[in-house]
């Protein structure tokens, strides 16, 4: 009687101190994908604008994987999460779907980013060697920490007294399993440490010019947005390792799901922000109607100046005046010519 009455203490204190971490598991996965379905409503009309009415290329594939492939993931993890008929088995299955389904994520996140820097080096081969060789260490990396702890992880379905359904933490995590991070943070480190290198060099050469010109207005962005994201990420990331690395295993799953809404959603924000950006330019090359046969909607804007300015300035200032904006436009059209390509060619 005293070890059966031992051991149901034992399994009582354990279902307490359980209870909360899965209470949180839960709403966790509630709240991000709260997130992704949101931002997928909010942003559906860009979708059909931007991607859907593109011809087919590899930026819109991306984007249609990192988009529909993380809404069914999440899903399905809701379902096993909240399913109260799920075995031992299957449970360990989906921590072991859970498990590859977030590196993945990641990875689709990280090759968007990639993506945006060989676009911003000028399809550089250098730029795309170094990371893609890093890319490929992370991920590997990552990868064994992962399927190493996943072949010896193990989970028990725990039915809750007072609610008709059960709960299921793993055991048997081994206490290196944050380190599943440290690669990632680390590639993310350095495409981040690109982008920066790569805004320093523009505005270096630009004097500061960077927001008034076509082509370099798109990089600016493009380094914007990378920035951001690694900001952002670099926070998840840092907190998911922390919780790894201190917390019960029954907590390990409260951040993932975070992780996995916010890699999916700013991913697809880049996107869109390089699109918007390229048909933003697009239309500012298309032909004005005004008797101005091949002028584009920029060069009638600098002829209406120049017009105007013919009253009340001087025939030396009006060349000159004439020269330097004639000057600035050969130099963006030229920008544009230049760098729009390449962005076009890895995004469109």
């Amino acid at each position: 009687m005293n070890a059966t009455a031992l051991q149901e203490a034992n399994e009582l204190k354990f279902l307490m101190n359980a209870l909360g971490d899965i209470q949180a598991t839960r709403f966790s996965q509630l709240a991000s994908s709260a997130i992704i379905i949101f931002d997928h409503i909010i942003t559906l009309d860009k979708e059909v604008e931007l991607i859907w009415k593109r011809p087919w290329a590899a930026g819109k594939v991306i984007f249609i994987i990192n988009r529909y492939y993380t809404m069914v993931s999440v899903l399905i993890n809701n379902y096993a999460l909240f399913s109260s008929s799920l075995t031992d088995s299957v449970r360990i299955r989906f921590f072991q779907w859970q498990g590859w389904t977030g590196l993945i994520a990641c990875m689709i996140a990280e090759v968007i980013l990639q993506m945006r820097l060989y676009a911003l080096y000028f399809l550089s081969k250098r730029v795309l060697i170094l990371m893609a060789s890093a890319f490929i260490l992370s991920s590997a990396s990552s990868a064994v920490i992962m399927g190493t702890v996943l072949h010896g992880i193990k989970a028990h379905a725990h039915p809750l007294p007072t609610v008709p359904t059960t709960f299921c933490a793993p055991s048997n995590v081994p206490s290196y399993f944050f380190a599943f991070w440290i690669p990632i943070i680390s590639f993310e480190s350095l495409l981040c440490f690109l982008a920066l290198f790569r805004g320093f060099q523009t505005f270096r050469t630009s004097g500061g010019s960077t927001l008034f010109q076509s082509g370099r207005h798109l990089v600016a962005i493009l380094i914007r947005d990378s920035v951001l994201y690694f900001l952002v990420m670099f926070a998840t990331y840092f907190t998911n390792m922390l919780v790894w690395a201190s917390a019960d295993p029954s907590s390990l799953e409260i951040p993932i799901a975070f992780s996995v809404a916010l890699s999916c959603t700013l991913g697809n924000r880049m996107i869109f922000n390089v699109r918007e950006v390229n048909q933003s330019d697009d239309h500012d090359e298309h032909p004005v109607a005004n008797g101005n046969s091949g002028a584009t909607i920029k060069e009638y804007q600098l002829r209406e100046i120049e017009s105007d300015s013919d009253a009340s300035l001087p025939a030396e200032r009006r060349q000159q005046l004439s020269d330097i904006e004639m000057a600035q436009l050969r130099s963006m059209k030229a920008e544009r010519s230049y760098g729009s390509s390449h962005f076009a060619a890895v995004f469109q």
